[in-house]
């Protein structure tokens, strides 16, 4: 039983770490790739504007372009997202480990070492990869206002 839950937690652990690794590479090819990866996704980030005596279609083609120039900040922070979801589930982890009966009270002792480690190490993760996505969040949502009020849009919200 234990094996084929270190087995389970082993292969939660790659594939957490295979969702983190994916787009982080420098090259131009994997951030055109990311680029595209993130307009099938919906935005992190609505901006609020006066429509009052505004074109929607050119809109619209601003906020794109707005958007466009605010894509590393948006990478960051859905990158970022990810391994918060990855910390939590290694804390989920532990948590659900620790309920795994044992025979002997060295094996306890170690099995309670073990999930105590997962559990810390799966909440700093999150509350590491938490605060990142807030930051990175705040400066997308900086720069998608900062574009727009340079296009001469009245936010509403700012």
């Amino acid at each position: 039983m234990r094996l084929f839950l270190l087995a389970g937690l082993c292969l939660l652990l790659a594939a957490c770490d295979q969702t983190t690794q994916s787009g982080s590479s420098p090259t131009a090819a994997t951030a055109t790739t990311s680029t595209t990866a993130n307009a099938d996704l919906p935005p992190i980030y609505e901006p609020l504007i006066d429509m009052h005596r505004v074109d929607a279609a050119k809109y619209r083609k601003d906020l794109a372009e707005c958007r466009q120039q605010a894509a590393p900040q948006e990478a960051v922070a859905r990158q970022a997202r990810q391994q918060q979801a990855a910390g939590t589930a290694l804390s989920v982890a532990g948590s659900v480990a620790s309920f795994l009966p044992v025979s002997t009270f060295n094996q306890a002792r170690s099995l309670g070492a073990a999930t105590d480690a997962a559990q810390n190490v799966g909440g700093a993760t999150a509350a590491g990869g938490a605060a990142a996505a807030d930051g990175a969040t705040a400066d997308y949502a900086l720069v998608v206002n900062t574009c727009l009020t340079h296009k001469r849009y009245r936010l509403l919200r700012g």
